[in-house]
């Protein structure tokens, strides 16, 4: 895999630019090296080298965890970024017993860039496979020191409901109440983040947690949430 990924890195390189790597690497607060290319191109060039490994056979879930642990063994975005491209295209592929190993990547990927598209693409397919074996995990995940892995737990929730399962609204609300007093920006906006995605399927579930625990949840987290109930109601008329 590491071939591949060092292949996908040199078809990169033609689309690097030294004016956007300095601006993602400020945007991101990173001290990654970047190459400079848009995400369009970054995806084009993944998907590319994704058809030429499956010449050989359908991907597997053990050569997506090589590949995946290759770029975060790098000091590259851009190794990363191809990384995270695959696991999006492939990650039904994945099953509980990837859970370790995602969770050591979200441990070292200190990033919302990282973090989020790992926790909602790949552990919420996980999720959506084996709900009750991964919410076992998840569970830990949201008592976790590390505030990433907690996001992780509540954002996964959401990538479940976007892999086609329903919102699980009694795990949700079980995980984040112990963590709505928190002045964590990134745990506040997770809350807020599904709760306005949910709000628009299910604006009534999302009205019934803020009439229980608005008193307790922070301004950013209330806003995103009634931001979504509001824009559901507006649909609706």
């Amino acid at each position: 895999m590491q071939v591949w990924l060092s292949k996908a890195l040199a078809d990169l390189a033609p689309f690097a630019s030294r004016e956007r790597a300095a601006q993602e690497k400020a945007y991101l607060k990173s001290q990654l090296t970047f190459l400079g290319v848009g995400i369009p191109k970054t995806r084009q060039v993944a998907i590319s080298v994704l058809q030429q490994i499956e010449n050989h056979g359908k991907l597997t879930a053990t050569q997506l965890r090589d590949l995946t642990l290759a770029a975060w063994a790098t000091e590259g975005h851009d190794a990363r970024a191809i990384a995270l491209a695959l696991l999006e295209k492939r990650a039904k592929c994945l099953g509980i017993v990837d859970l370790p190993w995602l969770e050591d990547v979200l441990r070292r990927s200190f990033t919302w860039a990282y973090v989020d598209q790992i926790a909602v693409h790949a552990v919420g397919q996980i999720v959506r496979k084996e709900p009750d074996a991964a919410k076992r995990v998840l569970a830990k995940w949201a008592s976790d020191k590390d505030f990433w892995l907690r996001r992780s737990a509540l954002l996964a929730l959401l990538g479940e409901r976007r892999a086609g399962g329903r919102f699980d609204g009694a795990h949700f609300e079980a995980w984040a109440l112990p963590m709505l007093a928190e002045k964590e920006f990134f745990i506040r906006k997770a809350i807020g983040w599904v709760l306005r995605d949910v709000a628009r399927d299910d604006a009534a579930w999302v009205q019934g947690f803020l009439e229980r625990h608005a008193a307790q949840m922070s301004p950013l987290s209330l806003r995103e949430a009634r931001r979504g109930v509001a824009r559901a109601l507006d649909v609706s008329k």
